[in-house]
Order: C-alpha cells, then structure tokens, then sequence
C-alpha cells in the first residue's frame, strides 16, 4: 500500500495521541492513557528541534508516526515509533528513520526504544544490526493517607523557588547522575530551562533536601499522570556525598504524601533496570512493583 507522508503539526495532537494508546493498549493492557504532554513534548523537541513524520492512510488517518528526537550537545538521536495495529509497514517508518539519521546526524548515537513486547519492531531492528542495551521498568504504587516523613535533625526539605535553589537543583543533579548509563554533563543554562519549562512541569512539587544548609538530594514531581488522578517521579537523585543515609527514601515518601495531599490514586516513576545504585530494590522496598517495561536498542 502506498501511505501519504507528512510532517505533523499541532492540530494533530488529538489523535497523536490516540495513536500512542492504540499502539500501546495493544501491546500491553497494563498501559495507562497517554498524557496530552507525551505527544507535544514529542512535536515541540525534547531538548533541540525534532524530525517528526506521519503516515497516513488514504482517507488521510495517521496510521504511523516516527518521532527523532535530536540531541546536539550529546550527538545522539532518541527514537519513538508509533502505529495503528495490523498497520503492516514497521520496516518503512523505521528506514525512514535510518535515512534521517544518516542524512542530517552523520555519526550520531541512534537510540530506539520500543515496548518490551513489541516483537514485530524488535525484529526489524535486528534485522538491521540493532541489538537491546538496557530495559526499563515502568513501577507503580497505589497512594493512600501518606503522611509527611518526620525529617532528621538538620534536615529540611523545601519547595524549589529561587534561582539560587535551581542553580542548586542542577548541580545536585550532574553530581547524582554522574554514574548512570548514557549520562553526560549538561550546563545549567541549558538543563534548568528545559526541565522548568516542560508541559507536565509542576512548579510545587520541586523539592530540595539539605543537611545542615547543605543540598545533598532532590525529587522532582510532575504532572505525566494528573489526567489519570496519578503522580509521577520524574527525577530523584541524591549526591555521592550523602549516600547510604536514608535521604532517597525520605525523598520518595516526601513525594508520596505530597501526591497523596492532591487527591492521586497512585504514583509512577521509570527506572533503569541495570542502574547500579540499587534505585530498583529502593523502589520495591517502598512498595512499588512493575506495570510496564520499554527496551532500548543501539547500533551493535
């Protein structure tokens, strides 16, 4: 079948997004509905302008939808593919994006990730020397009466306001981070921006942890899941100065009580599988227990 190409724009949203749960709902009926945010993070660029492409039937349905999201200060390309099931053509949208890396990112990482149960996809990546990197796992636990953590001695936890917390907030970051598979250092002039201007970005729920004055950890909460009545974790670090003293946990229940006090149901987070700093084992222990997985693949 001959498909209708195009760039997608704004006024596709709505059914961007209901392109993402049919594919997703498909593969796996754990999947929660997708956020307004997913699909316009997706067409807005997550850090530099994107290369988004639709395909779309004869009655002019999209019925496919490849999205790169470019990376400069990394050099690396982060893929999404959706489509409609039984739409037959996986091999097409995903040369599409071969083609486009080639072309505009000559020597550029290319990172696809996919559902852990999408084995059509899996297969047509291998078939072009793609090979699975690392899983991760999309965790949820249900809320209820969770209560503010009574904090240490010395301990303060506060919401992000000022300039000098996000300065703070950034380089408590790249510090936390500094370990983690495919992390690299990032100036704050670029990282603060990106982080206080995405669409589910929640302006209460920043919060800092100090010792003594001292910022040693963060947790950062957003809006991903507020259409479903859900929180989400969507950053939480704690620097290599202070660790093995509790503070990711304490972390993690401030966000608790804090999605608790607006009335959510439950709250998610993703996690890397193979992270070393046992940030899986921390997330079970406090009652999170696996919904969904993504794979990532890479150029083997």
């Amino acid at each position: 079948m001959t498909w209708v190409t195009r760039a997608p724009v704004e006024a596709d949203l709505a059914e961007l997004r209901d392109l993402i749960d049919a594919q997703e709902s498909w593969l796996d009926p754990k999947h929660k509905p997708a956020s307004p945010s997913w699909p316009f993070e997706l067409l807005r660029g997550y850090v530099d302008e994107p290369r988004n492409q639709v395909w779309c039937d004869e009655s002019g349905a999209i019925v496919a939808w490849a999205s790169i999201q470019a990376d400069k200060h990394r050099e690396r390309l982060d893929i999404e593919i959706f489509r409609t099931p039984g739409f037959s053509d996986a091999s097409i949208v995903w040369d599409w994006c071969r083609d486009a890396a080639a072309t505009e990112f000559p020597g550029w990482i290319v990172w696809p990730t996919i559902n852990y149960r999408d084995d059509e996809m899996a297969a047509v990546l291998r078939a072009t020397g793609y090979d699975l990197i690392r899983r991760y796992f999309l965790l949820t636990r249900p809320l209820g009466n969770d209560e503010y953590p009574a904090l240490p001695a010395g301990v303060t936890i506060d919401v992000m306001r000022t300039d000098e917390d996000f300065a703070e907030w950034h380089a408590a970051h790249q510090d936390s981070f500094s370990k983690h598979f495919g992390f690299t250092p990032r100036p704050a002039e670029q990282w603060i921006p990106h982080n206080l201007e995405a669409d589910a970005a929640d302006p209460e729920g920043r919060f800092l942890l100090r010792v003594n004055g001292v910022v040693a950890g963060f947790v950062v909460c957003t809006n991903d899941n507020a259409h479903e009545n859900g929180g989400y974790v969507h950053l939480l670090g704690v620097r290599h100065a202070f660790h093995h003293r509790g503070f990711g946990e304490l972390l993690l229940r401030w966000a608790f009580a804090y999605s608790s006090s607006r009335g959510f149901a439950d709250i998610d987070l993703s996690v890397d599988t193979g992270n070393e700093s046992g940030a899986l084992a921390l997330y079970e222990r406090v009652g999170f227990g696996p919904m969904s997985e993504f794979h990532l693949y890479a150029l083997s």
